[in-house]
């Protein structure tokens, strides 16, 4: 029992003897141990709120909606779908009218006009029973609100603009309603519009109501267009996603378009958007953790050759190896325990901030955020285990040789003078090379120093370099939507209209809208044996001069229909300028039915748009959607002295207008998201500089403790200071450039990894560009070469109160 007591004091002493590299060492492990037992509690609390809030409200597993402008009567969805072989899977069925509408819920101070939605379900009894409705302010909508102008908003675009509980809306054909609160569904926790990218929040406003309302404001007297359903556990939902199509198809003889849950834009983002970020979480985890191990294993590698010759003389003296091994031992023991027991306290700090950001950033019903205490047990025992098993290393190497090899002074082993002999061949001063010469004789420690700094470095590079790829990513998609008019504005019809219609003629002939082109925009599904995506199909003149698609390859000359892909629709479809993809459409047989045709469609050009669902046609071969001379979208440009808000004001009084919407507006609201994103990143990007640094330092400082000797012999013979911390500025800043080429190079692989991997199967219709700005990498050279090159500064104070006579005595 006493001896111990006598080993554990005698690990305090060397504790308190390095309490500074033994503090570093301690905070990088609680940086890492911390940072993902935080996140990934952040993770798990996500994944069980998800569920939960899918749960409450109930979201459907198949949605099936009818061909653009295809209604049919009120029941007749619901009996369709009744008719299929798996009926008595059916849990619950609700059926939709929902069509588009311009709102104005401007207020005294804020000017609010974008397009959105009349989403309208049965209200009554407390519905909708699919796809439901959880009030965040306000009160529900009840009985009595059925066939009353009355709305809830949707609750990510009414806390975008604070807009109170309770007021007025407009919509198209100045029509005012009454809004009575705010509310969620599932189809909006992530408000990713058709045609849109996510964070559309500011540029897209859902009202919900009841269905005899909606109904009204359409004109459509008992008649929807939308079904969503829910199923018994355990049912394949493409299955019977493609009965009920089948079955409304056949007969309705209607066409419609299916989804399942796993596919919704939401739903999709919300669950694979965990799991990719826990995959991040474990990259960074590990990256941080090894930097981590390499300070722990150096430290505890210098204090084992600092008792060295005392384990040599414990061995001649026939004391057992393995309690010899005990007092190193225990200082990686102790140095791990504080590393975790700071962990925890960092991991929850994390924690707490990160469900602020989390409820505030994702507004969903339910939030479950308790402390993880599995997580944090796990992350403790692994941040324990990991750098004491790395101190063990060199503990088992110390105790493995000959006594007297380990009591032999250190410049009397010889297999250091012939390393130093190569490089008395480098030219140059003795106070030159000696740099070199020093990296070259700790090459252990050089190795794993460079490799803890290029982890940190990579976690750096990758994280910025995902902004940098997504802003950049933003700009081309600004750019090729702009064009040449950046006052573009898209004005949708409320449905198909002759070219020379009254409907169309109020809409070019307005006083604020300068030039024009009409077109036509339509659903359709591309496959090939690659790949299968849902696709929005636009015809417009391509030889007019307002705006047409950039072509980067092909032509549109043929004489027969072909498509215009997106480069990223044509890489994930597998083809090229010339082949051919089949496509699925609707094909109008009456005035308000739609059938669906399918046929083979050569690709004749490819456009650069990041969004791969655009796809573009020329207007000349509408007839194969049945719609020769019918138009239902319209590109505008203000006339001379008005913008965009004039033309939204004044086309807001055409009922048939759906939407009004600025082109360049989808980009402006993800940047403003994106904004919150750069502010997180950039308090990571602190903690990988301090993690850096330390890593640097403890480096330096291990350095001037080996090397004392060498410096207290230098300063007797006159080397001044400044020489000495010159030399260890060129060790640091050699070892910062080879870490920081390592580290850009990681980075790039890790951000190579995070576009093409995690983000194609978070948001597959977003191809994202990789790529690092020149301020990223100057980010990653100032830490990585500048910081790590002046790390030795901060032991000067050291090297000036060193005791010379002390250092220099050496007792054989």
């Amino acid at each position: 029992m006493r001896t111990q007591t006598l080993l554990l004091k005698w690990s305090w002493r060397d504790l308190r003897a390095n309490w500074i590299k033994v503090a570093a060492i301690a905070l990088v492990i609680a940086l890492g141990t911390g940072t993902y037992a935080g996140l990934t509690s952040t993770a798990d609390w996500r994944r069980l709120s998800n569920d939960a809030s899918f749960g409450l409200l109930s979201m459907h597993d198949v949605r099936v909606e009818l061909s653009e402008d295809t209604v049919v009567p009120r029941g007749a969805l619901e009996a369709a779908a009744a008719t299929i072989p798996q009926a008595a899977a059916l849990v619950g069925t609700e059926e939709r009218l929902i069509f588009d509408v311009l709102v104005d819920a401007g207020t005294t101070d804020t000017e609010i006009l974008v397009p959105g939605a009349i989403i309208g379900t049965d209200v009554t009894g407390g519905g909708p029973s699919v796809d439901g409705l959880h009030v965040a302010t306000g009160r529900p909508l009840g009985d009595d609100d059925a066939g009353a102008d009355t709305v809830l908003l949707e609750h990510n675009f009414a806390s975008y603009y604070e807009l109170p509980d309770s007021g007025t809306v407009t919509i198209s054909g100045n029509r005012s309603l009454s809004y009575v609160g705010s509310a969620m569904t599932p189809e909006f926790f992530f408000v990713a519009p058709e045609g849109q990218i996510f964070f559309s929040e500011a540029n897209y406003a859902a009202l919900f109501t009841s269905l005899e309302t909606a109904q009204h404001l359409g004109g459509r007297s008992g008649v929807v267009n939308d079904l969503v359903v829910t199923l018994d556990e355990g049912v394949d939902a493409e299955i019977v996603a493609a009965e009920i199509q089948a079955a409304i198809e056949t007969g309705l003889g209607v066409g419609s378009d299916t989804e399942i849950k796993a596919d919704n834009p939401s739903f999709r983002a919300l669950t694979e958007d965990v799991e990719n970020d826990q995959q991040i979480y474990n990259l960074f985890a590990f990256l941080l953790f090894g930097g981590a191990v390499t300070g722990a294993f150096n430290l505890i590698t210098r204090l084992v050759e600092q008792q060295r010759r005392e384990i040599g003389a414990a061995m001649a003296l026939g004391v057992p190896t393995r309690r010899i091994a005990v007092r190193p031992l225990l200082v990686g023991a102790q140095i791990a325990l504080l590393g975790v027991v700071f962990g925890i306290g960092i991991g929850v700090l994390i924690g707490n901030a990160m469900r602020g950001v989390l409820t505030d950033f994702l507004p969903l019903p339910i939030w479950i955020t308790d402390f993880r205490w599995s997580i944090f047990v796990g992350v403790a025992i692994a941040g324990f285990l990991v750098p004491f098993a790395a101190s063990a290393w060199p503990v088992w190497r110390a105790v493995r040789v000959k006594p007297i090899e380990a009591i032999r002074a250190a410049h009397l082993t010889g297999g250091k003078r012939k390393r130093r002999r190569r490089f008395r061949r480098l030219p140059g001063s003795t106070l030159t090379v000696m740099p070199f010469r020093n990296l070259a004789r700790a090459r252990r420690r050089t190795a794993l120093t460079m490799i803890g700094i290029a982890a940190v470095i990579t976690v750096l590079v990758g994280f910025l370099g995902m902004v940098d790829s997504f802003l950049t990513t933003l700009d081309r998609a600004e750019i090729e939507a702009l064009g040449d008019q950046p006052e573009r504005i898209t004005v949708d019809l409320d449905g198909f209209y002759p070219t020379d219609s009254e409907e169309v003629e109020a809409v070019v002939g307005a006083s604020s809208v300068g030039r024009s082109q009409a077109g036509l925009r339509a659903g359709g599904i591309a496959s090939t044996a690659d790949d299968s995506f849902t696709m929005l199909i636009e015809l417009i003149d391509l030889d007019n001069d307002l705006w047409s698609p950039t072509l980067v390859d092909g032509a549109v000359d043929g004489p027969g229909p072909s498509l215009v892909l997106a480069r990223e629709a044509a890489k994930d479809l597998g083809v090229g300028v010339g082949d051919t993809v089949s496509l699925r459409f609707p094909v109008r047989t009456g005035p308000d039915t739609f059938a669906i045709a399918s046929e083979r469609i050569p690709v004749s050009a490819i456009h650069p748009y990041p969004i791969r669902t655009f796809a573009f046609m020329d207007l000349d071969h509408a007839e194969l959607f049945g719609l020769e001379d019918r138009v239902n979208v319209i590109q505008v440009v203000p006339g001379a002295g008005f913008d965009d808000i004039d033309v939204k004001r004044e086309l807001l009084s055409l009922e048939t207008v759906g939407s009004v919407q600025s082109v360049a507006s989808a980009t402006e609201a993800v940047r403003d998201a994106m904004g919150q994103i750069v502010g997180i990143l950039s308090v990571i990007a602190i903690a990988i500089f301090v993690l850096a640094l330390l890593i640097a330092f403890n480096s330096a400082s291990i350095n001037l403790d080996e090397r004392s000797r060498e410096h207290a012999t230098m300063f007797a013979f006159g080397v001044r200071v400044r020489t000495a911390l010159r030399m260890a500025v060129t060790e640091s800043l050699v070892i910062g450039l080879v870490a920081t080429a390592l580290g850009i190079l990681g980075g790039l692989a890790m951000l190579w990894w995070v576009t093409s991997q995690l983000l194609s199967t978070t948001v597959p219709d977003f191809g994202v560009d990789i790529v690092l700005n020149p301020g990223t990498i100057l980010m990653a050279v100032l830490l990585g070469v500048i910081a790590v090159a002046l790390a030795p500064v901060f032991t000067i104070r050291r090297m000036r109160r060193m005791n010379l006579p002390g250092t220099l005595r050496l007792v054989e």
